[in-house]
């Protein structure tokens, strides 16, 4: 058994998580990369780079989580708070093109909002 250095954790809000609603939607092929992928993030932790994991570009402490199965790249976009994993945002890339700006915008007004607590 894989040793859990850095656990995940998941955005909430207003008695929700977000992340958990995008999970709960996928396949369960899906959901199975996902897991794999989460768990080389939780125990390699920042040491963990692409093509697993890569920086949100021109977004101020933002990554996202790279798993794909067969042709589908799911995006988990997180940040990082107390050395931990903390997922926010989850969205299926091939599916919706070039319309997932608003994913990363989400994200980073969820960090934005852990940066508060």
């Amino acid at each position: 058994m894989q040793k859990k250095n850095y656990p995940i954790e998941y955005y909430y809000e207003n008695g929700e998580y977000p992340i958990i609603e995008f999970i709960e939607k996928l396949t369960p092929d899906q959901i199975g990369a996902l897991k794999k992928y989460s768990d080389l993030l939780e125990e390699r932790g920042p040491a963990l780079h692409r093509p697993h994991v890569e920086k949100a570009h021109g977004y101020e402490r933002l990554w996202e989580l790279r798993p794909s199965f067969w042709k589908t790249e799911i995006r988990i976009l997180f940040t990082w708070k107390n050395n931990r994993p903390v997922y926010l945002e989850g969205f299926i890339e091939k599916a919706e093109g070039k319309k997932t700006e608003r994913h990363y915008k989400r994200a980073d007004g969820y960090r934005k909002n852990l940066d508060k607590i």
